[in-house]
């Protein structure tokens, strides 16, 4: 059994061996135990007799698969507070770290410099102000920590320090290494270069297309499709119609939980900020149905956090990335551009902005960035 030797009254399995012995679902149950990875991984890691940690599932992930089902176990194991809540995009970032610290000895202090007041600091933020996103903002930091360490061995190579580093070999360095402009910026302006070259360096922006809409039709042929068409998955429908009403972020429609849909009076109203919005009866009725189908996914694994749509992981709400996929399948909805000709459409028919953005969510003022 996999929970034997372990206490059965008080102990630190004892919300998720009473999720497994209530679930409505035996078999889906008796599939984990019997099949799955992360329950034999369990099972080991409980063979041991000491109490588990984090740590013990980082050692375990040797591998991209091992990796897959230690993070799989990790929320499963916070969800039934077997396991604390943890920073995991601050716990990644540093674990991505150590090896490249150790492939570069002679720059783990401006690297580990870089990553705690530049990379952590960015990322903790968006997490704060923003929410969701985490799986590229983790990314996003492991490109920058990789690109730094590349142009401070381009460096060395060349037998400078980075003080003797000037605009000549940086311009030289992006003409032939051609990395991201956008990338080597952050990495030489607010990394281990500007905390120790006397010059100020200048790396170009990648410039950023103008944002481009979609044709009024298109938008709301778009839009009807996602209301009444029966045939695209559920939550391509929710998610599509959110956006192209209401110009969310896809961040924020995948952190949406069940609690942000009322009934009042039989009008639906969905709660983006701390404004209620009425919702016309078919979207109403889809996240209904959404939020049924949301309370009974898995064996109570995401229930803790009530997710409009949870995610594989449990206790994790779909990723912004996976619904963008989703999307640009059929029924086609090109994420950006839809939101770009909602936020505009928005603006010509609501009231002005600071009414816009305590409905919606947004800062007046700091291009329809999300709260």
């Amino acid at each position: 059994m996999l929970f034997a030797g372990v206490p059965e009254d008080n102990g630190p399995y004892a919300h998720m061996r009473a999720a497994l012995a209530e679930c409505p679902e035996p078999r889906r149950v008796l599939n984990w135990l019997c099949s799955s990875r992360s329950a034999r991984l369990l099972a080991d890691l409980i063979a041991t007799g000491r109490q588990l940690t984090h740590e013990d599932l980082d050692a375990t992930a040797t591998s991209r698969s091992a990796a897959m089902t230690a993070e799989y176990l990790r929320g499963l194991l916070m969800a039934y507070q077997v396991l604390p809540e943890r920073d995991e995009p601050t716990a990644r970032i540093t674990r991505h770290l150590d090896p490249v610290t150790a492939r570069h000895p002679e720059h783990a202090v401006l690297l580990r410099a870089y990553v705690r007041w530049s990379l952590l600091t960015r990322a903790r933020r968006h997490q704060r102000l923003r929410g969701g996103g985490a799986t590229h903002r983790i990314h996003w930091a492991y490109t920058r920590i990789n690109l730094a360490a590349r142009f401070l061995t381009a460096m060395t190579a060349r037998g400078l320090t980075l003080a003797e580093v000037t605009q000549h070999y940086v311009d030289d360095w992006l003409v032939g290494g051609r990395p991201r402009p956008a990338t080597t910026y952050a990495a030489l302006s607010s990394g281990p270069t500007a905390a120790t070259t006397p010059k100020a360096l200048h790396v170009p922006h990648r410039p950023k297309a103008d944002p481009v809409g979609l044709e009024e039709d298109s938008h709301w042929d778009l839009l009807h499709q996602c209301l009444t068409d029966a045939t695209l998955p559920l939550e391509v429908r929710t998610a599509g119609a959110i956006l192209l009403l209401f110009g969310q972020d896809l961040t924020r429609i995948t952190a949406l939980t069940t609690t942000a849909l009322t009934t009042v009076d039989n009008t639906f109203f969905l709660t983006l900020d701390h404004a209620p919005i009425p919702l016309p009866v078919y979207l109403g009725h889809l996240l209904a149905h959404l939020a049924r189908r949301a309370a009974s996914t898995g064996w109570a694994a995401n229930t803790p956090a009530d997710w409009l749509f949870p995610g594989h992981l449990p206790g994790a709400h779909l990723s912004a990335i996976a619904v963008s996929h989703r999307l640009t399948a059929p029924p086609h909805i090109p994420s950006r551009p839809a939101r770009t000709t909602a936020l505009i459409t928005l603006s010509q028919d609501l009231p002005p902005a600071g009414a816009v953005a305590d409905v919606l969510a947004f800062h007046a003022g700091h291009r329809g960035r999300a709260r």
